[in-house]
């Protein structure tokens, strides 16, 4: 596909591909968003679209992540963090301290997308199969108390050392929660930008946005997803999300199209924002030998 006069070549498992000058990656989960094929990119030399090892695998951790945020003062939801360890050593230890938060709640493994392991739980029943459930998928597990009435609104992220938030979107899931069927089976899901929300809540998501994003030390892109609560008016960042999707159809995309970047020229901002970000980072001193400086 061609964009301003440059060519997108798609990568091909197991086959050789010309040199390029930067690569755009359009991968989930882990190996993927959480800093291992950035790492892979960076020891290459070769530039890429979106954010470096740091700000993925701080994004992609969300305990580390929501830790990240408090510092910055940027509202989380209550939450609490254990190991499949612990919880397997000592599962009444574990579930008397996730119950301090209280019922409802929702259990995720740390380091997984697309909703795969996360669960809801209503009672100490529910609470232990779905600590089970997400301790298939990863080691860290996090358990966050459930927003009221929640609303789930999405802020898309660009540039590099200063960047710029778009309009805010809300997501209305089909199902009770925003979950692997609602994102990509069931196709019911509405996605509303701009979000109905009052502009004082839509300048804080974007003030929130950013602040999260320079926290990691993003770059490139990022989707930001908050929680809103319909009962009490609280907003919470609930994730940041590195690699969102990227078709037409995603939110990303949609909220710049409605912000003023249309899609074309979105591939093309992040283009040059990588081949910035790269020359910015080239400038960097990396060796040291008897006082003396060397690239």
């Amino acid at each position: 596909a061609q964009t301003g006069g440059r060519e997108l070549v798609p990568g091909a498992t197991g086959a050789a591909f010309p040199p390029v000058d930067v690569v755009f990656p359009v991968l989930h989960g882990p190996f993927g968003e959480d800093g291992t094929v950035q790492g892979l990119l960076e020891l290459a030399g070769v530039p890429y679209v979106g954010c470096g090892v740091l700000a993925s695998s701080l994004a992609m951790d969300k305990i580390a992540c929501k830790e990240l945020l408090l510092a910055h003062g940027v509202p989380v939801v209550p939450f609490r963090a254990t190991t499949r360890s612990a919880f397997e050593n000592d599962p009444a230890r574990v579930l008397e301290d996730v119950e301090a938060l209280g019922y409802p709640v929702f259990i995720k493994p740390a380091n997984l997308g697309s909703s795969i392991g996360v669960s809801k739980a209503r009672n100490r029943s529910e609470l232990r199969d779905a600590l089970a459930e997400a301790a298939r998928y990863d080691r860290r597990l996090l358990i966050e108390q459930a927003v009221p009435s929640p609303r789930e609104i999405e802020c898309a992220v660009l540039g590099n050392d200063e960047p710029a938030a778009s309009v805010p979107g809300e997501v209305i899931p089909s199902n009770d929660f925003y979950d692997y069927a609602a994102k990509y089976i069931d196709g019911k899901s509405d996605l509303r930008i701009p979000a109905d929300i009052p502009a004082s809540v839509a300048a804080r998501v974007r003030e929130l946005s950013v602040t999260a994003f320079k926290a990691i030390d993003g770059a490139g892109l990022a989707r930001i997803d908050f929680l809103l609560s319909a009962e009490t008016g609280e907003l919470y960042l609930n994730e940041i999300n590195t690699l969102p999707g990227f078709t037409a159809i995603s939110m990303y995309p949609k909220l710049w199209e409605a912000t003023g970047i249309p899609y074309a020229e979105l591939v093309e901002r992040l283009i040059d924002l990588a081949l910035e970000r790269h020359a910015e980072k080239s400038r960097s001193q990396t060796s040291y030998f008897g006082g003396t400086l060397t690239a």
